[in-house]
């Protein structure tokens, strides 16, 4: 089995018990598939650079068709998969399917399964974990893992179901430029009782001005630029947020209701967005959810 995203990762390790035979470079869980080879890496990189460079290399990828990632077809045919995991929803977090398939055809001399996930919404999520149980021949680990997963989202949902005046929230996916969520993300703001006013359900990320985050006035504001870890996102909140005219006069800042996220976590498509949404939960209604963990998503430090 081949994951060729962080994601897939996620939800291939506790679906299946088994590890992949191949890793990406950016990978921080499970830790035991660290020993992985590399089969897939970002084309340059960009890790020491500011979140404005990092902007500015996607966006001139995009406008001349060049990928940000790249396969090793050598080690590819090396490995000999029979399954390859791929995605079609993000180009700028993980390499894109149709690379994945162009890859294969050339290195390999068979037709492996190659199964492409395109989640949207929480419900395509848990789907897609019984999709990968079933396609590793975990078919009943992996409806149990799902099962699961449900039952805590529905402690959440239950607890918040009572909620008559829900906050506004607002998510930040980005922060130079601003950019809100999308996708699963608003979502999980509402099952945790809360209001995404900005964003939509299942919908894409967008660019925000400042002044649009002004008038909104979020109550709570959650920071969760992607793929960064606990101590860049409350580097890039200090730097990026704090100094703008108007940061203090907003509802979240005044009632001390930032709240910062490690960035890796809530746009990978696993399980652990349950995570995230027992996060939010968390930070919004701390009183009705005193029995949940939510210290590996939820980094403790205001900015």
């Amino acid at each position: 089995m081949l994951a060729v995203a962080q994601r897939h990762r996620d939800r291939l390790c506790p679906a299946t018990g088994r590890r992949s035979g191949g890793r990406v470079t950016r990978l921080h869980y499970p830790g035991a598939t660290a020993t992985k080879a590399v089969v897939s890496r970002s084309v340059r990189q960009i890790t020491h650079l500011s979140s404005e460079e990092i902007d500015a290399i996607v966006q001139q990828a995009r406008a001349n068709g060049n990928p940000l990632y790249w396969i090793d077809g050598d080690l590819l045919r090396e490995l000999k998969p029979d399954l390859i995991i791929t995605q079609e929803l993000c180009e700028v977090c993980a390499i894109d399917s149709g690379s994945v398939f162009e890859t294969a055809s050339k290195a390999l001399d068979y037709q492996p399964e190659i199964l492409t996930i395109r989640p949207n919404v929480v419900s395509d999520i848990l789907q897609n974990v019984r999709k990968i149980g079933a396609a590793t021949g975990f078919g009943q680990r992996g409806t149990e893992l799902a099962d699961s997963l449900q039952s805590r989202i529905k402690t959440v949902v239950e607890g918040v179901a009572d909620v008559e005046n829900r906050p506004r929230v607002l998510c930040l996916d980005w922060l130079d430029p601003l950019r809100n969520t999308g996708q699963w993300v608003p979502e999980l703001v509402e099952m945790a009782g809360g209001e995404e006013r900005l964003a939509v359900t299942g919908g894409l990320s967008r660019e925000l001005t400042w002044g649009e985050i002004v008038d909104y006035a979020p109550e709570y504001l959650m920071v969760m630029p992607s793929a960064f870890g606990p101590e860049r996102v409350r580097a890039e909140t200090a730097e990026k947020l704090t100094n703008l005219k108007g940061w203090n006069e907003l509802p979240a800042v005044q009632m001390d209701r930032v709240f910062l996220f490690d960035g890796r976590i809530p746009t990978r498509h696993g399980p652990r967005v349950v995570d995230v949404l027992e996060g939010l939960a968390k930070a919004m209604h701390p009183q009705r959810f005193k029995g949940i963990s939510s210290y590996e998503v939820l980094v403790k430090d205001r900015p």
